[in-house]
């Protein structure tokens, strides 16, 4: 079974502590060889509305950002160390429904 999970912590750090096996030395595994059986996208803050800009690029409404951070993660029960990764997920994992969702996989 593949767990698509969004992802959702008040700094990049806390989910990097919660997750060390998802990370390296130069950051973030977004993938790792076959047996890795995982895929990352990090996103970092989110941008819920865009600004809006006048004719001359100038800013009428700003955006509405949410500074956390902010990732997608799909995971294979078959990761071995799928069962202690959904756990550190838990208190990070957001329920968005499909259709409300800021990037999705292709």
């Amino acid at each position: 079974m593949m767990h698509d999970l969004t992802l959702r912590a008040d700094t990049e750090q806390a989910l990097a502590s919660a997750l060390p096996w998802l990370r390296s030395a130069d950051g973030w595994v977004l993938t790792g060889p076959p047996d890795a059986r995982h895929d990352l996208d990090p996103i970092g803050a989110l941008v819920r509305v865009e600004a809006v800009l006048d004719y001359d690029g100038n800013t009428v409404t700003p955006a509405d950002v949410d500074e956390r951070f902010h990732a997608n993660l799909l995971l294979d029960d078959d990761h071995r160390d799928a069962a202690a990764i959904l756990a550190a997920c838990e208190p990070f994992t957001v329920a968005v429904s499909p259709e409300k969702r800021r990037r999705v996989w292709a």
